[in-house]
């Protein structure tokens, strides 16, 4: 395959603007749930609310796997386009909703679902395109994520009080199919996918088969020859046709980056669901809240570029590395230490959001790394499921031990975060040395 192609670059321009809205909707859940706490659902405990935007991410990566088969199987466009239709539905059903568990059947696992049909796609495909500059296109795609945090977090807020909460919800599911549809037109692989690689094999069998007649006639050992060549044919066909394939299950390495992304995960979430309630606690105002995560979803796109960019010249694994480090470290020494001074806030936010928004950007690369670009949908999918599991856990014993000081006391959130995020320092520095047993070597 020809490595990269000016298209490649608005495939990256139009994921960006996927990931903008799917994980920056998904990352400003906080603002949601600080919402709820004050207004619609006031009697609800922290741990109750903290399940909805835990299962909307489950809801995206759990089901990673199934969506990544159904991307390499019809097509990525077909995939996400779909994505965009059942996000819509699921925040139009969320505005209509008046109990918890539909917040968790709407918002969460149903806008989840509908997330993970456009994310993946959108994730992966950039990797199709590129090679040399792969972290940095990817970085830039994930970039997107960051940025629409940015923006759907502070504006989220200003419309809850210009048009209420219903309406916001509502303008957010037009918001969803404005900008996703046509981004996905421009979706364009360059593998095929696997229902276009069924249809040509039938078709390369049925030509097979029609001059092996033909040649049966003047050859009398062309049965035999018929029968050997359609043999390999129909093994070909049923190789292609294998719903899933977890082979990949038998690389440790693989299984080390599943078990990093698991701790990732359990930790990843929480400065994002709980730094609106945690910085109004200590006497911020809900603007400035919502700014925190405005800010923490901006610096994030920064380090997914840069960390991105850096992973081109490093290593992908090298960089994976320093991002679950510093995002602990910043955790530990940071947060932990912070208090009520709003500028230490903002300081936690800025690096907390770089380091750790870095982590999406480099786990795809890793992936390919590890497994080749082929099922590449597939192959992160799987990755994610290790995610979703971590994300399962997280925020809500997350919440759970804020309830036990009455939504005061952050530390045991902040020790979690910090310790999980460790934790998945170790795992992905055991595969460093694994691929490569040179501490300062490139990989």
């Amino acid at each position: 395959m020809e490595d990269e192609q000016p298209y490649g670059w608005v495939i990256v321009a139009a994921a960006f603007f996927v990931q903008a809205v799917i994980v920056g909707t998904g990352n400003g859940y906080g603002i949601y749930q600080d919402r709820y706490i004050h207004h619609e659902y006031s009697t609800a405990t922290t741990f109750q609310l903290a399940w909805v935007g835990t299962l909307n991410v489950v809801g995206m990566e759990l089901t990673g796997p199934i969506t990544g088969q159904i991307a390499d199987h019809f097509g990525y466009r077909i995939c996400a386009f779909l994505g965009a239709l059942v996000m819509c539905a699921a925040l139009l059903a969320t505005s209509f909703s008046t109990q918890i568990w539909q917040l968790y059947l709407f918002q969460g696992l149903m806008y989840g679902f509908g997330a993970s049909l456009s994310y993946f796609p959108s994730l992966s495909l950039p990797s199709q395109w590129f090679k040399r500059r792969r972290g940095f296109a990817t970085g830039i795609v994930v970039a997107g994520g960051g940025f629409g945090g940015l923006v759907i977090s502070p504006i989220t807020t200003v419309l809850f009080d210009k048009i209420g909460y219903n309406w916001t919800v509502r303008l957010m599911a037009l918001v969803h199919l404005a900008v996703i549809i046509p981004a996905v037109f421009l979706f364009k692989t360059r593998i095929e996918n696997g229902k276009a690689r069924a249809r040509r094999l039938k078709r390369e069998h049925s030509d097979r088969e029609l001059a092996m007649r033909d040649q049966e006639k003047c050859n009398e050992n062309a049965s035999v020859v018929m029968d050997v060549k359609m043999n390999e044919s129909q093994m070909t066909i049923t190789e292609n046709h294998s719903a899933m394939d977890f082979s990949v299950l038998k690389d440790r390495r693989f299984l080390l980056l599943i078990f990093s992304s698991f701790f990732v995960a359990c930790g990843y979430y929480c400065p994002y669901f709980f730094i609106s309630t945690y910085a109004q606690n200590r006497n911020a105002s809900a603007s400035t809240a919502s700014l925190l995560v405005g800010i923490l979803n901006g610096s994030s796109a920064v380090g997914r570029v840069s960390m991105g960019l850096a992973s081109d010249y490093i290593g992908d694994v090298n960089s994976l590395v320093i991002s679950s480090l510093f995002a602990s470290l910043s955790v530990l020494f940071i947060w932990v230490f912070t208090g009520s001074s709003i500028p230490v806030m903002f300081v936690f936010c800025v690096l907390y959001g770089f380091f750790s928004g870095s982590f999406t950007a480099i786990v795809p690369t890793v992936a390919a790394h590890l497994c080749g670009i082929k099922r590449l949908a597939s192959v992160t999918g799987l990755v994610y499921g290790g995610i979703a599991l971590g994300a399962l856990i997280g925020s809500p014993v997350g919440g759970a031990l804020l309830d036990l000081s009455d939504g005061k006391d952050y530390l045991s959130i902040q020790l979690w975060t910090g310790l999980v995020l460790a934790a998945s320092t170790v795992m992905t520095m055991i595969l460093k040395l694994m691929m490569n047993p040179k501490l300062f070597g490139r990989v």
